[in-house]
């Protein structure tokens, strides 16, 4: 009785934990189609029930946000998903007319925990001429957040393109940052795992790029940590750019394995005020060979780590707590079958909802594993579908089927 009792159990519980993963819903905010970008951050910002999540789809299209003054979108609510349709066509612009690090947001997350970000480009295009490389504008600002994930982002800006928050956790993923000095720098802890880190072009080519500005808190074991991430930029950077420099605080930033396509200086590292730790281990060239560290900076605290302290640089380790590899998990695409006008496919207990792709454009989403093709649909037309993630990610397309009228 005992073993059926525990039996009856596991299968209430299997269930259940099932039917979780099986919750389907539909993005709150579509834009345009409900609004502009800003109207999607408010609706976000004024909605009720907080504790549930928000996801907002945004379309491919340039969306510049233009108005007086300087230009900062930002979100306060917690739980906020953003999900652009294509991340190297859907992108969100600000035209800022001053430069400061509060003033100049694309996005300014302030107190928007669980934030996550996917599939999109955020550009802060203040004065994008070769003379502007070092005024502050930022892209991508963070105050008071924690729990945010980056997942296939691009930040596009000069100096101080991410400004990440004091005492906040965000782990970033296959993302691309660009800029010239400082370009990732501020507080908190930040788990850059896959990343490309590219410097643009700066007005006087003679001038030291930099790529971070660590502020980390006293007692944060990790602020920053590169892992295989890749580097790349000018030539004439080559040999000539610092991997970081102190900032504030007791600054922290690690690069683990690694791509440098163009090198840093010998010393790899800005002089300033001592950091508690700026470190390496085992990065390599764009041929795949070791960098030579025997001339980092002496100033630093154990430069180049042994394999044992290297290990203790895992993302479970960074962030005991939280498993954010998880909510970036996307869900793979299914297999589709089409009878006269009626597509379908096995359904995914993972997906939140389906996205229906006609032409390779989005024209619907579905939260049941089959799609009725208009009336009027031109012969000929193709179709894919894409599943989102329970965070509102989009994965990869599936492979089409042929709409045909006979």
């Amino acid at each position: 009785m005992k073993s059926t009792l525990r039996l009856i159990i596991m299968f209430v519980t299997l269930a259940t934990a099932s039917n979780a993963c099986a919750q389907k819903w539909k993005y709150d905010f579509i834009v345009p189609d409900k609004g502009n970008f800003r109207q999607a951050i408010n609706a976000a910002n004024t909605r009720a029930d907080k504790s549930k999540r928000f996801r907002i789809f945004v379309r491919s299209s340039n969306y510049r946000l233009l108005g007086d003054g300087n230009i900062v979108t930002i979100l306060t609510a917690p739980n906020t998903s953003i999900i652009g349709e294509q991340a190297q066509n859907t992108q969100v612009e600000s035209c800022p007319r001053e430069e400061g690090i509060d003033k100049t947001s694309t996005l300014f997350l302030n107190g928007a925990d669980s934030t996550y970000l996917q599939d999109l480009e955020l550009w802060c295009n203040y004065r994008n001429d070769a003379n502007a490389y070092a005024n502050h504008a930022v892209t991508l600002n963070e105050k008071h957040c924690k729990g945010n994930i980056l997942k296939n982002m691009s930040l596009l800006g000069t100096q101080n393109t991410y400004y990440t928050n004091d005492g906040g956790t965000t782990y970033v993923e296959d993302c691309k940052i660009a800029g010239t000095v400082d370009f990732i720098c501020g507080g908190g802890t930040v788990y850059f795992n896959h990343c490309d880190l590219k410097f643009v072009a700066r007005g006087d080519s003679s001038k030291h790029n930099i790529i971070c500005a660590p502020s980390t808190e006293a007692g944060s074991t990790y602020g920053y940590i590169f892992s295989d991430c890749y580097i790349d930029g000018p030539k004439h950077q080559n040999g000539k750019y610092y991997l970081g420099r102190p900032w504030n605080n007791t600054p922290r930033a690690t690069f683990l394995n690694c791509c440098m396509n163009i090198a840093p200086t010998e010393e790899g590292w800005a002089n300033g005020t001592t950091p508690a730790r700026f470190a390496e281990f085992e990065c390599t060239n764009g041929l795949f060979e070791l960098l030579n560290t025997d001339k980092r900076r002496t100033t630093l605290s154990s430069p180049v780590l042994s394999a044992d302290e290297a290990e203790k640089y895992t993302i479970a380790n960074v962030f005991p707590n939280w498993n954010p590899q998880a909510k970036t998990q996307q869900v793979p695409p299914p297999v589709l079958r089409i009878s006269g006008n009626e597509i379908s496919w096995e359904d995914n207990p993972d997906a939140g909802c389906y996205a229906v792709l006609r032409d390779r454009i989005i024209v619907a989403f579905v939260t049941e594993p089959h799609y009725t093709v208009p009336t009027g649909t031109h012969e000929g037309s193709c179709f894919s579908v894409r599943c989102a993630n329970q965070m509102g990610g989009l994965g990869l397309r599936s492979a089409e089927v042929v709409y045909s009228k006979h």
